[in-house]
């Protein structure tokens, strides 16, 4: 059987990592190996009653809206060899779990961990390459603010996130975790759509990989939308 890598992707939000996950997934394919299946965290969701816990939105955000643990063991299903991993679909519309899915991982001998807080995932901190897309608080505010208000949210709404949830709690997993000094590869985005290799470790992100993510890279072009 082929043994099977985790590659993690991560960055504050607004940083570009779901957009760069999405383009390297197909950079890889596009070289002939079976499509990484991506494990987005942002799919691992928790309805979360607002406002009926004594603790700070943030500290409820960082400790309870993503189901890491669930994340995990589907990080470990992939690692052992299984075909897929059945997640609840989390409706961002009810804020609340509607059916089933499964994450098909086929002939798959990588997979994508992308989003926020992924060195909190036990599977990534022992055994994952980490890429780290860096941005500076300022610009990545700009961006949320551009994606979240067009996709219909209020822009007192989108504020109200940044300031009480997104920001705080990544700003606590820096502290925690120091996410930049152990990533194998150091991406930085401060240009909307043009990203840099700023670093990288080849012996751990591996030649296969590396060369995808440069030639990634270059197929960039200036923009002002990001994920």
């Amino acid at each position: 059987m082929t043994t099977r890598r985790l590659l993690a992707i991560e960055g504050i939000d607004g940083s570009g990592k779901s957009m760069l996950a999405e383009r390297l997934a197909g950079v890889l394919a596009q070289g002939g190996t079976p499509p990484a299946p991506l494990l987005r965290v942002d799919d691992f969701r928790r309805p979360i009653a607002w406002g009926q816990d004594a603790r700070r939105e943030a500290d409820v955000y960082y400790e309870d809206y993503y189901d890491l643990a669930l994340l995990d063991r589907a990080a470990r299903a992939f690692l052992s060899g299984a075909a897929g991993f059945e997640i609840p679909v989390f409706d961002s519309r009810t804020e609340r779990h509607e059916g089933r899915r499964t994450i098909s991982f086929g002939g798959a001998a990588l997979a994508v961990v992308e989003g926020v807080f992924a060195q909190r995932v036990a599977a990534v901190a022992e055994a994952a390459a980490i890429i780290y897309v860096e941005t500076s608080w300022e610009e990545a505010r700009r961006r949320i603010l551009a994606r979240d208000t067009a996709r219909g949210r209020t822009m007192a709404d989108v504020t109200h996130r940044i300031d009480a949830r997104y920001f705080p709690a990544q700003e606590r997993y820096l502290r925690e975790r120091d996410p930049v000094a152990h990533a194998d590869a150091l991406v930085r985005h401060e240009r909307a759509g043009a990203p840099v290799l700023a670093r990288a470790d080849a012996a751990r992100v591996g030649a296969e990989v590396l060369d995808a993510l440069v030639r990634t890279l270059r197929s960039f072009a200036p923009s002002s939308s990001v994920g």
